[in-house]
């Protein structure tokens, strides 16, 4: 999946914090729509690390079934309230470490957005453009993203590409991919995520259901 460099509008789909990650409640700015996944997945992403260091990862992974998924990676799907007239289409791959977003929408401010996010990422205030390095399945590319915080928690960056159309997007979304983005020459994610084809059928029919 190569992305374009325009922002394509989707700025008006980010900030709004509406799961409790302990920040002291949302943040002002437009709805986001709802999170692709649950608040136990949410604090699991959150205090994995924390968990791991206090116990054994193992006996975790045996007694917590959301710890499980997250070490294997999954994937997360949500749209929009049906009188939204962005009619937004979002799915995740999560796992341990951060994960995938993938966010489609209509409208005057139409636009789609291939987004990696993750606790290594420095969340911002603000959206700001950076130079990175993205890598997806061995092609390396320096381009220009925007740098901002995960919608649903101002605790955790988020390095986001905007795509060119909703159909290039769907046609490039591989089964299996790895990837990783560096910013300012630090690798702050990487991963690979699986069943890809999941997520392409799901955001196929969540975009074919808005001519309906």
């Amino acid at each position: 999946m190569v992305p374009g460099q325009e922002n394509a509008g989707w700025t008006g789909c980010l900030h709004m914090y509406d799961v409790d990650d302990g920040g002291g409640g949302p943040s002002k700015g437009g709805d986001s729509g709802p999170p692709p996944f649950n608040a136990d997945e949410f604090r699991a992403l959150l205090e994995w690390e924390k968990q791991v260091a206090r116990e054994n990862e193992e006996r975790l992974l045996k007694s917590n079934p959301v710890l499980r998924e997250l070490k294997q990676g999954v994937w997360k799907f949500s749209r929009s309230q049906p009188n939204d007239p962005r009619r937004i289409c979002t799915a995740s791959f999560l796992q341990s470490n951060g994960g995938v977003l993938i966010m489609d929408w209509v409208g005057d401010a139409k636009g789609t957005l291939l987004a990696f996010f993750g606790g290594a990422i420095p969340p911002t205030a603000d959206i700001r453009t950076e130079m990175v390095t993205l890598t997806q399945s061995g092609q390396i590319q320096r381009v220009r993203a925007s740098h901002a915080s995960l919608p649903w928690s101002a605790k955790i960056g988020m390095i986001i590409f905007a795509v060119p159309s909703t159909q290039a997007l769907l046609s490039s979304i591989e089964d299996a991919q790895d990837y990783s983005v560096e910013l300012q020459g630090q690798e702050v994610i990487h991963g690979k995520w699986h069943s890809g084809s999941t997520a392409r059928k799901w955001l196929s029919a969540c975009v074919g259901k808005r001519g309906k």
